[in-house]
């Protein structure tokens, strides 16, 4: 059975330099700082990455070797060491320490992709501290496109003042999983050093490792996924193949999939959910459902309101169907955030959706705790009694340069700028080029495979991109001009930001209906698009007249039809051509405005 003791003091017997770097012939060693493995970004780095505005700095920082252990003193750079394993599967991982003269303080510990396993670290001078957690290793997708990386490796990283390591000892083990699956708000997040926990982000399911010393935990949550994408687009292949008797599968979703019309809570969200639960029984594991974090919550009339209420409900629902249990985050953080009111919570969020490390604390925190309230099995016996207190905000860690959450929209996980498209169903279309250009300019999400390019456009989903092309007024509560928008839904402030905006022709919306399932059509396109190009009191043209401005500024593509459904595609390389006009090809414009003078 595979088991390996890296002594990394000066002195011990067979002890490693702090000049050992990794290489794949050697199979184990430190990370040299500027040699971030591959360009995904996660694989091979342990987690860590330079911050952009830092690539130069990151060159200063270095290793040193004394008698009690190999140390960073470079405050925010991250010790990190791997050692790669024969196979997949669970590995016991201990980690010793030696305070040495002067001791180590506030030493964050994690393994893996930046997971978490013990935080604010003390070894009092002439002390030594040993720490034991379980790992999992198999595969994972870190960046859409492309297929799962096999990266078979036990990593131990560390940040503190120093941050240090005295011993790493890998062994094959047996113990049970808790298998992690969701979205972005549930994802592993990499570290940018130096570190700053204010800016950078954090999930809960990287988190969750430091409550337990008895399961792995592997966390397979991707940024963009739904109920239907984690499954189709490969993460729950890998659970399957993976997954064993006895170990537990915990799933967070509803972020994407209340942007999908088909994928409403009480439908087919929630036939997804049970859908899971079904597959993971019947695999011997234990399924265990999280209701989705809170935005940061919004306020009208009626007070604080978050749109993910009905997706939390329709989870509660299911739990009770399927007897399963149900952490309701939802609930918790919403009241949470209420009581802190919107401009303190927002030092937790790194936009409106999205926490940094210290939201993150907080959130996995109440998680640990509502697993020992509901004594939920088995999870309950594997956790070690660790209950510290969450990071207190520091605020004056904000970059002079940093935009507060309250003035950032929701955004993806990983960054838009990728040399190829991820969508699968993308590569050989005749709208590939505008495609890839849509990406560049951040209309499309990089964290799907399939983007389902010949699908019809529902008129409320088009909403969402649309004002990722336009510049929308500011957002307010839905004000009922429509029976058939709900006031608490996704769509309704993207409805009604575009009535705001006199972007939508009163003549496709008749008996108060907007009919946000409906397909859209070439001339509806036609008519958001050349309203939103003139000035907004000359926005009152029909259809037919937006159609014959939008061939003079040559928006009309292959294949229009006034009154026939236009595709995602096509839609979507349409905005872009749109965003792509000059100053001088809009001035020619008809005003009707002017023409009233």
């Amino acid at each position: 059975m595979f088991s390996e003791t890296y002594a990394l003091a000066k002195g011990q017997d067979e002890a490693l330099a702090a000049d050992v770097w990794y290489n794949e012939k050697k199979g184990y060693g430190f990370l040299p700082f500027g040699g971030e493995g591959s360009t995904d970004k996660y694989t091979g780095a342990a987690g860590w990455n330079p911050a952009g505005k830092q690539l130069g700095q990151k060159r200063e920082a270095s290793l040193h070797q004394e008698k009690w252990g190999t140390e960073i003193r470079d405050v925010g750079f991250p010790i990190r060491f791997r050692a790669d394993v024969p196979e997949n599967g669970v590995y016991a991982v201990t980690v010793t320490v030696d305070g040495g003269e002067d001791g180590v303080s506030d030493m964050n510990l994690y393994t893996g992709r930046r997971n978490l396993v013990k935080r604010d670290i003390t070894v009092k001078a002439n002390e030594t501290a040993s720490f034991r957690f379980y790992v999992h290793v198999c595969e994972y997708i870190p960046v859409m496109g492309k297929p799962p990386v096999e990266d078979r490796a036990v990593y131990v990283s560390a940040v503190g003042h120093p941050a240090r390591l005295t011993s790493v000892r890998v062994e094959k083990a047996e113990a049970p999983t808790l298998f992690i699956a969701g979205d972005s708000l549930v994802a592993d997040y990499i570290g940018n050093y130096p570190y700053n926990p204010l800016i950078n982000g954090g999930s809960w399911g990287q988190n969750m490792l430091q409550y337990f010393d008895g399961l792995a935990v592997c966390n397979q949550a991707h940024g963009g996924m739904t109920t239907n994408c984690f499954r189709d687009d490969g993460h729950w292949d890998i659970v399957c193949r993976n997954i064993r008797p006895g170990d537990i599968f915990m799933m967070e979703f509803g972020h994407n999939d209340q942007k999908r019309r088909n994928l409403r809570p009480f439908g087919q969200y929630a036939a997804n959910l049970r859908w899971y639960i079904h597959e993971i029984r019947k695999r011997g594991a234990y399924p265990v459902i999280v209701t989705s974090l809170s935005r940061i919550p919004s306020r009208d009339e009626d007070g604080y309101y978050d749109l993910l209420e009905e997706y939390a409900q329709s989870c509660l629902r299911v739990g009770r169907e399927w007897h399963v249990p149900v952490l309701d985050l939802h609930a918790w953080s919403f009241d949470t955030l209420c009581r802190m009111g919107v401009d303190q919570c927002k030092v937790y969020f790194n936009d409106v959706t999205h926490t940094n490390d210290y939201g993150a604390l907080l959130v996995a925190r109440f998680l640990a705790q509502e697993i020992r309230r509901q004594e939920i099995k088995p999870l309950l016996p594997c956790m070690n009694g660790c209950d510290p207190e969450p990071w207190e905000p520091d605020t004056s860690l904000y970059p002079a340069d940093t935009v507060s959450s309250d003035q950032k929209e929701e955004r993806p996980i990983l960054s838009t700028d990728l040399p190829e498209l991820p969508y699968a169903d993308c590569r050989h279309i005749r709208q590939l080029r505008g495609l890839k250009e849509a990406m560049a300019k951040g209309l499309l999400d990089p964290c799907l495979k399939y983007y389902h390019p010949f699908e019809e456009m529902p008129r409320g989903q088009f909403l969402y991109l649309f004002f990722k092309a336009v510049k929308a007024p500011a957002r307010r509560p839905y004000q009922g001009t429509y029976c058939d928008i709900y006031k608490y839904e996704w769509d309704a402030q993207n409805i009604q930001a575009a009535l705001d905006a006199d972007l939508i022709d009163m003549e496709t919306t008749k008996n108060s209906r907007f009919r946000p399932d409906d397909a859209l059509t070439g001339g509806e396109l036609l008519s958001m698009m050349i309203r939103s190009l003139h000035e907004p009191d000359d926005r009152d043209w029909n259809i037919p007249e937006c159609e014959q401005q939008a061939r003079s500024l040559g928006l009309i593509w292959e294949g229009y039809e006034r009154d026939k459904w236009v595709n995602r595609a096509d839609c979507t390389v349409a905005l872009v051509h749109m965003m792509n006009l000059t100053e001088d090809e809009k001035k020619y414009l008809p005003s009707k405005k002017l023409s009233q003078r």
